[in-house]
Order: structure tokens, then C-alpha cells, then sequence
């Protein structure tokens, strides 16, 4: 069995993969802390772990090492990976994670015969948009703040906009909705602008396909009609990275 680790900046996405990812490998979410006690709980061979973390890494190393993993692989942002081609002109600066969920999105998208091109949207902590053609290139992309970090923007830098505790779980309580408090309009007008965001890209590569990862991605999604969601877009890059 392969463990695959994504380490995000609000939680930890693991999987353990025999010889096919597909929808019966179960997706597991926890802290550092849940992670180590599934690791000691399961009664598997695990022979190879493989890692994508923007920071820790070390920490993660070492905590694999002291549970017995020897080898532990940290995937890093290259030039050309798994049928993706880079456009940084330094390629290690790329977040793994953007890199992971392109190589993922690419392989699930590629699978069903896409001809044209994608756009991976990845909506956690920053929102991250990027496209590839159909050979695979990365064309290039945009990174934002994302619905939370946005928000505690305004909310930290301002005195008078105090902070509205209630989550909408459906995009429509926010398409074309108007505040009715300071609070209100900043959440109504932080998602409105997100999706205005991704619905700019879309537009101007009409024929591609598009599919959302990350933890608001279903919800930014909805303003969507042709959009495809897969939560585990980078776990699936790690995948074909391990291939």
C-alpha cells in the first residue's frame, strides 16, 4: 500500500492507494496528531509514503521516519511532470500543491477525453486558478485571497466591520445577494467577487474544461453550470507522480 499525505494550511488530507486511485479509495481529514494515530491504528504494509506539503515538510519527515517510513518522498514543483509542462521560469517556486492539483486535474480530465483544454480552480486558503492546453502546458494563472483569508482581511483592518459568524452553504444565499449589514456585504461581496474572478478566465477560454478543487470549491462551483468538483485533485496528482 502507498500512503499519500497532502498537507494543506488548515488540515491534513491523507489516502492510502494499493494499485488504482479511483472513487472506492476512501479520503481521510485530520490534524498532525490524527494522522500519526491512523498511521499506528491500521495493519497494512505501507511501502512507500508519498508527501506534498508547502511547509512542515521536515517536521513531517521526521515524524514518518519515527513510525518506521525510511523513505519518505516530498514532492516538489519541476519543470515537466507526469505529461505537465511548467511555465515558471523558475519551476521549484511553484506551490507543490498548485502543481499537484494541475497534474491531477490534467489525468482525471484526459481520461474522459477532453480535446480542448482546462482551468483548475483550487479555492482553500488562497484562491488559485490556473490553465493548461490540451498538450498539457501551463499557460499560467492567478492567485488571490481566498473567501476566509479575504475576509479577515477587512474584518483585521477595520474597525467598524465586525465579523458575521454564520456560513452560507449554498451558492445561491450568494449569487446576486445584497447585505444588510456591514458584515453581510462583506461576505456577499467577497464571494460575488471570487466567482467574478474565475467567470472572467472561463470566458475568455470558453471551450475549456473546468473543474474546482479545495475546501470552498463545491460552493464556488455552484455559479457554475458546466463545472466539475474533485476534492482530491492533488492526492491524485501524487498519484500519477508516484507512477
Amino acid at each position: 500500500m502507498h500512503l499519500l499525505i497532502d498537507v494543506g494550511n488548515s488540515r491534513i488530507k491523507w489516502a492510502l492507494v494499493e494499485q488504482v486511485y479511483d472513487d472506492e479509495v476512501s479520503t481521510y481529514y485530520g490534524t498532525l496528531v490524527e494522522l500519526t494515530s491512523y498511521i499506528k491504528s491500521i495493519d497494512v504494509e505501507i511501502t512507500s509514503v508519498f508527501l506534498a506539503a508547502v511547509n512542515q515538510t521536515a517536521e513531517l519527515t521526521e515524524l514518518m521516519n519515527s513510525v518506521g517510513f525510511k523513505e519518505v518522498i516530498a514532492v516538489r514543483s519541476v519543470a515537466k511532470q507526469a505529461g505537465i509542462t511548467n511555465s515558471y521560469d523558475q519551476p521549484e517556486r511553484m506551490g507543490v500543491d498548485r502543481w499537484l492539483a494541475m497534474i491531477g486535474a490534467y489525468h482525471t480530465l484526459m481520461a474522459v477525453q477532453c480535446k480542448t483544454g482546462i482551468i483548475v480552480i483550487d479555492a482553500g486558503s488562497a484562491l488559485t486558478i490556473d490553465v493548461l492546453d490540451s498538450k498539457g502546458h501551463h499557460l499560467g494563472g492567478y492567485i488571490v485571497p481566498g473567501f476566509n483569508m479575504a475576509q479577515r482581511a477587512l474584518f483585521s483592518n477595520t474597525e467598524q466591520v465586525k465579523q458575521y459568524n454564520e456560513r452560507l452553504d449554498d451558492w445561491n444565499d450568494y449569487y446576486h445577494r445584497l447585505g444588510n449589514n456591514t458584515s453581510q456585504c462583506v461576505e456577499y461581496g467577497v464571494m460575488n467577487q471570487l466567482a467574478a474572478l474565475v467567470r472572467q478566465v472561463v470566458q475568455q477560454y470558453s471551450d475549456y474544461e473546468m473543474i474546482f478543487t479545495g475546501g470552498d470549491g463545491e460552493l464556488l462551483a455552484g455559479f457554475f453550470t458546466a463545472a466539475k468538483v474533485d476534492k482530491n485533485l492533488v492526492l491524485k496528482g501524487l498519484w500519477q507522480v508516484r507512477n
